[in-house]
């Protein structure tokens, strides 16, 4: 079976007196399969200190228990989703409760197999999974959101994405989704062991601590340097890909990061980039770095230039007609702006933009609130504005058509996971470049290797010993 998803919880109690209980969420049940009241057999193997649940019986049926499967109906989609809580004394020879776990999640076609054990996390000792060969560049995500990076890195045709590394069960979930090939770990990066090894590591650190659009309390991902250190040491990345706001590079984490990855990656380069000048509509302005352990690779790699373009308009990205918004008051808007004191100063040029505009606001986590620096699309007799539509967010952000979120998603979470996710434009300009690297490398080797075949077979040692040159 393949490994599709791990993830880490911590045991929690149910009964009295307490005992430990193993609560399965959807997340968990729709990876392995497992569907509303089915069966699932139950196998505790005390000696390796293991939990296996499976939809399927064990060849030895000695000592298995079985439970069904319950559900809870989503909110969003009306549908039934798949639980699977179990408690018992059973579990307390070496489940503690308040312990972490990690839930490892296996499935290979309708046979879906859950293994629980305690977690281990080795800080100095990393852990690297080797992965099945592969033609394209093997790409791991750390601090995946929701994928749309990885699904544009995809996209241009030489990645494939291995594994993704997040904290939010639903992103983790519309990774699951799009990226049904490769594996996900689900949890605090500070609980993260075991590593895929890869060609290239794609990092989106947390950026609200430092972002002009978040709270700039700038101690996030302080505290987590250090993990994502061992993640990239364990990774065997051949290069290294950040994104992130400008800010950022400025930070305590990025040096510490840095120091700490300079004797693997001595070579770096950096570059701030703004999407507007790539072709979309939204301003985005980001800072790109780039890590690599072989010099020839990094001495081939340039940074994209602006490219010349014919520059779209937003009716250029806009729904088709057929497509019904809800549309808001204008007057209204501007009778609560003016009653702010604190807005009084703010501009509001892209705060309502007509189907002619070339230029929007960055679109930000928070884009669904009723603010003055976010850009609303304006109708045609200027007295009414609504929001862009998920669908056309994507289209401005350059975002690939087959990225989709599950429909138990809320959508005020896709807008957040949208706006706090990447420029497709600029991330595949410098994916293309980065591809190309790789192949270079790799074409000079693969003639180094034929030179050196062409010279040894020229070679012979004769019945003295002695080399001799074969004339043709």
């Amino acid at each position: 079976m393949n490994l599709k998803l791990k993830k880490v919880y911590t045991v929690s109690k149910k009964g009295k007196p307490e005992k430990p209980r193993l609560f399965l969420q959807h997340l968990v049940c729709e990876a392995a399969g497992f569907k509303v009241k089915g069966e699932v057999y139950i196998k505790i193997n005390e000696l390796t200190e293991e939990v296996v649940l499976q939809n399927f019986p064990f060849e030895d049926g000695e000592d298995v228990h079985t439970v069904h499967v319950a559900c809870r109906k989503s909110k969003i989609s009306g549908k039934e989703r798949p639980l699977v809580d179990t408690a018992g004394d059973k579990y307390c020879s070496f489940l503690d409760i308040n312990q972490k776990i990690e839930v490892n999640v296996y499935k290979r076609g309708n046979k879906g197999q859950v293994i629980i054990r305690p977690l281990e996390y080795k800080l100095f000792e990393n852990s690297t999974i080797p992965t099945p060969r592969n033609e394209r560049i093997k790409l791991l995500s750390i601090c995946a959101g929701a994928g749309v990076g990885t699904s544009v890195l995809e996209d241009t045709g030489y990645f494939s994405a291995v594994q993704e590394i997040e904290l939010e069960d639903d992103s983790a979930e519309v990774l699951l989704h799009n990226f049904p090939n490769s594996t996900v770990f689900c949890g605090d990066l500070r609980d993260c062991q075991d590593v895929a090894e890869v060609d290239m590591a794609f990092i989106t650190a947390p950026c609200s601590e430092h972002s002009s659009l978040g709270f700039q309390e700038g101690n996030v991902m302080n505290d987590l340097v250090l993990a994502t250190a061992k993640i990239i040491q364990s990774s065997k990345a051949e290069v290294l890909f950040f994104e992130n706001v400008p800010q950022y590079y400025k930070s305590n984490a990025w040096e510490s990061l840095k120091n700490l990855l300079k004797d693997d990656y001595p070579f770096w380069g950096q570059k701030e980039l703004e999407a507007w000048d790539f072709g979309s509509l939204a301003t985005r302005k980001r800072t790109c770095a780039v890590g690599f352990r072989n010099e020839e690779r990094f001495l081939s790699f340039d940074f994209p230039a602006a490219p010349k373009l014919r520059r779209k308009k937003l009716k250029d990205f806009l729904d088709r007609s057929s497509v019904q918004h809800e549309w808001k008051s204008v007057r209204k808007f501007m009778d609560s702006f003016n009653s702010r004191e604190a807005w009084k100063d703010r501009s509001l040029e892209l705060t309502f933009v007509g189907k002619d505009a070339e230029r929007i606001q960055c679109i930000p986590k928070r884009y669904t609130s009723q603010c003055a620096s976010n850009s609303h699309v304006l109708s045609d007799n200027g007295e009414n504005f609504r929001f862009l539509s998920i669908n056309e967010i994507k289209r401005i952000m350059g975002i690939p058509d087959h990225f989709s979120f599950t429909e138990n998603i809320q959508k005020i979470r896709k807008y957040e996971m949208l706006g706090q996710s990447v420029d497709g434009r600029v991330i595949k300009a410098i994916a293309n470049r980065l591809a190309y690297t790789f192949m270079k490398v790799k074409t000079k080797a693969s003639i180094a290797t034929e030179t050196l075949k062409k010279h040894v077979q020229s070679y012979s040692v004769s019945n003295c010993g002695q080399l001799e040159l074969l004339l043709s």
